[in-house]
C-alpha cells in the first residue's frame, strides 16, 4: 500500500473524531505533532500540542460540550514520503448552548510521519458559511461551466 495515501492518514482522522466525540481535548491533541500549528475556525492560532490540548479542553467543556464532530477526507496530495496535504471537511453538531446548531467547515491539514505514526503538523480550519443566505448559490451559478 502507498504510505502517503488516504488510507495512511485515515486512522488520524478517526482518532480526532473519536477524541472530540468523547469530549477529550488531550486525546484530540495527541494526534498532533509536538510543534503543531493549529488554526481553528475563528482564526485562533494554537502553537504546540499543549496549547491545542488546552484550547480543546476549554471548548469541549464549554460552548461545544456534548457536540459531535465528523471529519472526512476529501482530497489527498502526497508531498513527500513523510508528508501528506489533505482537504478535510467537517460537520460539527452542537446540541445546545450559545452556538447550538450545525457548523460545516473545511480544513487544510498537513500530516507528517514520525517513525511509523502520522500526526497533524498544521491545521487551518475555515467555516463554510457565507454572509448572505444565497451567496453560495450565486457563486455556484457564476462558476458553473455553461458550455
Amino acid at each position: 500500500m502507498d504510505m502517503t495515501s488516504k488510507e495512511s492518514i485515515q486512522p488520524v482522522i478517526d482518532a480526532l473524531n473519536a477524541a472530540w466525540n468523547r469530549g477529550d481535548g488531550n486525546a484530540f491533541a495527541a494526534s498532533c505533532a509536538a510543534d503543531v500549528n493549529f488554526i481553528n475556525l475563528l482564526g485562533m492560532h494554537a502553537k504546540g500540542r499543549a496549547a491545542v490540548a488546552g484550547m480543546h479542553e476549554k471548548i469541549l467543556t464549554g460552548p461545544y460540550a456534548e457536540s459531535t464532530l465528523t471529519f472526512s477526507i476529501e482530497h489527498v496530495r502526497p508531498v513527500s514520503p513523510d508528508a501528506v496535504l489533505a482537504i478535510v471537511p467537517g460537520e460539527l453538531q452542537i446540541p445546545s448552548g450559545p452556538v447550538q446548531g450545525l457548523v460545516r467547515t473545511v480544513a487544510t491539514v498537513l500530516f507528517v510521519r514520525e517513525g511509523p505514526e502520522w500526526y497533524v503538523a498544521s491545521f487551518q480550519n475555515t467555516r463554510r458559511e457565507a454572509a448572505q443566505a444565497n451567496h453560495s448559490a450565486i457563486m455556484a451559478e457564476s462558476l458553473a461551466d455553461k458550455t
